[in-house]
């Protein structure tokens, strides 16, 4: 049934691979939305890069949640499972890092994994496997065969590329990103080129509310460590005091 691993055996690289669809799952640290994403395992060019590492092209879409959690948090679950006859759920527990579309290393990793073709490409998310889980996947359902059809397939959409494709032709793919990709749902900093793009030069500022924002939205956190800080302080001061008086008793009886 359940098993765990430290890293991915190689014959399960493979039936990843051989999947058509993928999930995401991220989540800030504080917040109400949680992010489950579905994605096309060739169409976002999903890639092994070794036991412990992977990668996949995240292509520009109307919102940032997974970019933004990345940059918050890293935390990100990949979610593999098949719909035939052979039953199996396989996650990837992962600490991930967003590589932006205009930073330096993007054309090398994009090619590394095989996505130079992908109109829209935002960014590679990079995954830093720390545990591997498979399970029976008894409760997914199969994906039946049609009457009228020869097998069951899963057929790549062309509509996103098109999209994409229209809006660079256009020039304004840049702009889609300003006005969609800047923050996540509950307002976390997304991505870095889509606010330097809407003026937001001093993105210290905008990191710095956001973490503001985190530990407002913490009171029991933000009381016990102000609590704390104030019980530290007064066991240092009669520490202190204890100290002074040793040293004053000491010095009178020398």
């Amino acid at each position: 049934m359940v098993k765990f691993y430290d890293s991915i055996p190689p014959d399960l690289m493979e039936w990843c691979l051989q999947q058509h669809v993928f999930w995401t799952a991220s989540a800030p640290m504080t917040g109400k939305h949680i992010n489950v994403s579905p994605k096309g395992t060739w169409g976002c060019a999903f890639s092994f890069l070794g036991p412990n590492t992977a990668a996949y092209v995240d292509l520009t879409g109307s919102g940032c949640e997974t970019i933004a959690h990345v940059y918050e948090n890293g935390r990100i679950t990949i979610l593999f499972n098949s719909f035939d006859a052979s039953p199996r759920i396989l996650r990837l527990f992962c600490n991930a890092k967003v590589l932006e579309h205009d930073q330096p290393e993007f054309p090398e990793m994009i090619r590394k994994v095989g996505g130079e073709g992908l109109a829209g490409a935002r960014a590679v998310i990079l995954l830093d496997i720390f545990k591997v889980q498979t399970s029976c996947g008894y409760g997914v359902p199969v994906l039946a065969v049609a009457s009228d059809a020869a097998e069951a397939c899963f057929e790549g959409r062309k509509t996103l590329s098109n999209w994409a494709t229209t809006k660079i032709a256009k020039g304004e793919l840049q702009e889609y990103h300003r006005a969609n990709n800047t923050h996540s749902l509950d307002g976390i900093p997304g991505m870095k080129s889509a606010r330097r793009t809407s003026g937001e030069t001093l993105q210290v500022i905008g990191n710095l509310k956001a973490w503001l924002r985190r530990i407002t939205k913490c009171p029991d956190a933000l009381l016990t460590g102000m609590a704390l800080g104030v019980a530290a302080v007064g066991i240092l001061s009669k520490r202190s005091l204890i100290a002074g008086l040793v040293s004053r008793a000491v010095a009178r009886w020398m």
